[in-house]
């Protein structure tokens, strides 16, 4: 199976790096190409390779990460006029650009859109993804970009008109996480602690509260309020 990443921006380079690494995949080859090559040079080597252009990508790959900026996607579509999409796989994480638009701009059947978050890049992620109404009862093949997508982690199907809203709240959410962190930090420091305990403190603190959500599924306001109990007692008997 041979994988083409379009764009190799922030997430695609995430992709890249997933499916670069991946030992549960049979990556045969990945082929990138974006629109500043020379950013894009000191990828290349293994089984990472960089296509000519894009349409000699598409015509190799089996499945294409179409990974570009909204506005380039114009000039992608351009370029890949021409090239027979019918039985490719495409995967896209551009915005605002829905799954009808890519079937008819590139005669496409097997289309997917996603948003992944940050913290795939770890392969710890949240994957919101929508498929075409072919690949939806193509089950190989949709089995497949399942399998593929898992290597970003934990993938979660939606209905494409949910798509805006669950990029608002997984795909910026954590940088919300990340501003919470660092003023739970910096009240550490303002309270004499070092930096490095107030940081692992801190992080350790919401795994914590994110696996106790998770393992008993209780609603997040029941912890609030014992937590909130527990201060308000050390308080009154310290």
């Amino acid at each position: 199976m041979k994988i083409g990443i379009i764009g190799v921006g922030n997430i695609g380079r995430i992709i890249l790096r997933r499916m670069r690494n991946s030992r549960r995949l049979d990556v045969g080859e990945i082929l990138i190409n974006s629109r500043t090559r020379s950013k894009i040079e000191n990828l290349a080597g293994g089984k990472v390779r960089l296509a000519e252009n894009n349409a000699q990508l598409a015509r190799e790959c089996d499945v294409i990460f179409l990974c570009v900026k909204p506005q380039d996607a114009p000039t992608m579509f351009a370029q890949l006029e021409g090239v027979d999409m019918e039985e490719k796989v495409l995967i896209s994480t551009m915005v605002g650009i829905k799954i009808a638009e890519l079937q008819e701009k590139l005669s496409a059947n097997l289309v997917a859109r996603i948003m992944p978050n940050v913290p795939a890049m770890i392969g710890r992620g949240i994957i919101p993804v929508s498929f075409s109404s072919v690949l939806k009862v193509s089950q190989a093949v949709r089995e497949l970009v399942l399998e593929i997508l898992s290597t970003l982690g934990k993938v979660v199907e939606i209905d494409e008109k949910h798509m805006a809203a669950v990029t608002a709240l997984s795909g910026s959410g954590p940088a919300f996480v990340f501003v919470l962190i660092e003023a739970l930090i910096d009240a550490g420091l303002r309270l004499g602690l070092s930096y490095d305990l107030s940081r692992e403190l801190v992080i350790e603190t919401l795994k914590g509260s994110a696996e106790l959500l998770q393992k008993k599924r209780n609603h997040p306001g029941e912890f609030r309020h014992f937590s909130g109990w527990y201060y308000n007692r050390r308080r009154l008997f310290p």
